[in-house]
């Protein structure tokens, strides 16, 4: 047999294998990453392998030799592209050339159009999507070898072959070589597909477990019995839990508070049974410490290659603050329209204070000027009027307070004062007001009758008995108010009980608030602004100690309110001590500068019903300026403040360049606790506030008129 027509046929096919080997080893990258010197270089190898080639032809017949060139350049151009395929037609080019002999332009036309065909069918055939399939790659062999059989007769003068001859090995061996060549190189490609994709996956894995194990949200993988598959750090460090507390255990035992757990079971059987869409919820989780967190989850199923979920894959952000903003923002906002409807309802209430008092001091006024109006209806109107105004003062006092309160403009202003003296006097003062309700006042303090001296604010002291004892006045008829006292704790501890109607238990933590009342509704039958008791909470604090309240609806009330006890003395009584009688002042000359004419005739009445009948008036401060200058006869000035052309503090202090001894009495409706000190530092030798009290006028007359003589 002879074995040099299949040795040749051998060695071609052996070269087109290592042309397939070198393709799959260092080209496919090159290829497809579109480098230029790695095509460049796969090229001249493609020449070199068809240099070798044409070394190494076979023998068909005596005299006409085939090799496979052909079907090298033609299947680098299909696989390899345009670069390394030019570059390996001119190589292989040049050295047809430079061999010579017979059929030279027919050889060089070859290499040239299998080159061509291969890097065009390659072209096409990606533009219309198709692919190197069996069938292709067939009918890419018999186009290539066709136009290879055609050549001879393109070139008759370049020699002549027999083309029956020829068409046997073109037509049958060179398609199938062509066929198996792209098939073997259609496999590697795949190959190098998959080990790329591989490479990616395996890539975008590393890259994703790293960043969720980097992120700062959970990250949890667990199959289908709910055990713990993976975990990344930051699980770990907000719940307190190591790597080894949780792989392999139940998550929903570890994480899912007791309460949950069964829906949180029945939720992860539908999924893995249904398939039911859990893509994302909202749940708590238990830390190691049995503190709660709010997670929100998002939530993708894990399956095998045949659609069965193997399990779930959870990325959850802690909402643990988030949620509590957002559950402090509900609250504020319920807090924000709570507080505007309590101050709706405490404006319509202050009004109401305003105007009752003011519509009766009007109509009384009005009655009184009917001349039909006998004594016993005149005295009438007069209490009215009284009443009236105590109401109105009393209303607008509530309102300077919380607003010194509300603006830290009041201070402590502590001094030694007789406890005893103070609980009586309350006493004294609360028992008739209690008896027009059939009220009876006591006290069981055990300081009363004492010598006890406390180092306090006596005016705070005196702000909160007030206003508790006027609280529990105004909610209790035919009862009794008992006010007290025990040492509790460091602390001296006041109390007023009284069995009135008591506060319902939903008010209790809100009664102390500002524009609060236990009911704040427009029918209530009770008087008041509802400021009473903030006052009273504000000044107990100021003094170191605390305000509360027990109460049961329709049994009474007790609030209690408390001072350090640190804070009480106790010396021996000054029994010497004698109270002076006010007497008359007859004789003195005084000067009212006052612009209201009204408020002056009040003053001059008061300032006649002490004997003094001598009375001046200036009506600005320039006219109370020059009237002292010029009458040196007169004992005290009562000086407004509010005057037109020359306000009282500017004449009080024009007044003292020339005269400092002269009594000047800042009679004002400013009556803020600075304004005092205020006018008495400009000159002012003491001041009261408007309403004046006939009482305390009287009283400073006494003082200064006296100081003088």
């Amino acid at each position: 047999m002879d074995y040099s027509y299949f040795s040749g046929l051998i060695q071609n096919v052996a070269l087109l294998l290592v042309f397939s080997f070198l393709y799959a080893t260092r080209w496919i990258d090159s290829t497809h990453s579109k480098k230029l010197w790695p095509n460049i270089f796969a090229g001249f190898i493609v020449g070199g392998i068809g240099i070798l080639l044409m070394f190494t032809p076979w023998t068909y017949q005596p005299g006409h030799y085939f090799d496979l060139r052909s079907i090298l350049l033609a299947v680098a151009g299909l696989y390899l592209g345009a670069v390394p395929t030019i570059i390996a037609i001119i190589i292989t080019v040049v050295y047809r050339l430079f061999v010579g002999g017979a059929f030279v332009v027919t050889g060089v036309s070859l290499i040239i159009i299998s080159g061509l065909l291969g890097i065009g069918w390659r072209y096409f055939q990606q533009r219309l999507g198709g692919k190197n399939s069996i069938l292709s790659l067939y009918l890419f062999g018999v186009v290539v070898h066709v136009c290879m059989m055609l050549l001879p007769t393109l070139f008759p003068a370049d020699g002549s072959l027999d083309i029956k001859l020829m068409a046997i090995p073109i037509l049958t061996i060179y398609p199938v070589i062509t066929v198996l060549l792209g098939h073997l190189m259609n496999t590697q490609l795949e190959n190098w597909r998959n080990r790329k994709a591989k490479e990616r996956l395996y890539e975008s894995e590393q890259r994703f477990t790293k960043m969720m194990l980097d992120i700062n949200m959970i990250f949890i993988n667990i199959d289908i019995n709910s055990k713990i598959i993976f975990c990344n750090e930051y699980l770990l460090s907000i719940t307190g839990y190591t790597e080894e507390e949780l792989i392999g255990k139940n998550s929903v035992d570890i994480f899912v508070p007791v309460d949950e757990k069964e829906n949180t079971e029945k939720g992860l059987r539908e999924l893995f049974e249904k398939n039911r869409d859990l893509h994302h919820f909202e749940s708590k989780i238990l830390t190691k410490d049995n503190r709660e967190l709010y997670v929100s989850w998002y939530n993708s199923v894990i399956t095998d290659d045949y659609g069965k979920i193997k399990g779930i894959a959870s990325l959850g952000e802690n909402i643990t603050e988030k949620k509590a903003t957002l559950e402090n923002l509900k609250e504020t906002k319920e807090k924000a329209e709570e507080s505007n409807r309590l101050k709706s309802v405490f404006l319509q209430n202050v009004s109401h204070e305003i105007r009752t008092p003011i519509n009766a001091i009007m109509g009384a006024i009005s009655l009184l000027k009917e001349s039909s109006v006998g004594k016993e209806m005149r005295e009438k109107y007069y209490e009215v009027l009284r009443l009236s105004g105590n109401r109105l003062l009393s209303t607008v006092n509530d309102l300077i307070d919380i607003s010194q309160v509300e603006t830290q403009q009041i201070k402590v202003n502590k001094s030694d004062f007789n406890l005893s003296e103070v609980l009586t006097n309350h006493v004294n003062v609360a028992t008739p007001i209690a008896g027009k309700k059939n009220n009876k006042i006591i006290c069981t303090s055990k300081y009363l009758h004492t010598n006890t001296i406390l180092h306090t604010d006596k005016n705070m002291l005196n702000g909160i008995i007030i206003n508790l004892m006027s609280n529990a006045n105004k909610f209790t008829t035919d009862g009794i108010i008992e006010m007290g006292s025990f040492d509790e704790h460091g602390n001296i501890v006041f109390y007023i009980k009284d069995n009135g109607i008591g506060i319902p238990e939903n008010r209790l933590d809100v009664i102390f608030d500002r524009f609060v009342q236990a009911d704040s509704s427009l029918s209530r039958p009770h008087e008041g602004s509802g400021l009473g008791l903030s006052i009273a909470k504000a000044y107990a604090e100021m003094l170191g100690g605390n305000i509360w309240v027990e109460s049961e609806e329709g049994k009474g009330s007790t609030f209690f309110f408390s001072i350090p006890k640190d804070e009480v003395k106790h010396t021996i009584p000054n029994e010497g001590k004698v109270e002076n009688k006010i007497a008359p002042l007859p004789n003195h000359k005084i000067l009212i500068a006052e612009d209201d004419k009204l408020n002056y005739l009040i003053l001059k009445k008061i300032v006649e019903n002490m004997g003094i009948t001598n009375i001046l008036h200036a009506q600005n401060g320039v006219e109370a300026v020059e009237m002292v200058k010029n009458d040196p006869e007169i004992s005290l000035v009562l000086m407004d403040i509010k005057m037109p052309e020359m306000s009282g503090e500017e004449a009080t202090q024009k007044i003292r360049i020339f005269n400092s001894t002269i009594p000047i009495i800042a009679q004002t409706a400013f009556a803020m606790p600075a304004d005092r000190n205020k006018f008495i530092e400009i000159g002012c030798s003491d001041y009261i506030p408007k309403p004046i009290d006939k009482d305390d006028l009287t009283k400073l007359l006494h003082k200064h008129i006296n100081s003088t003589q």
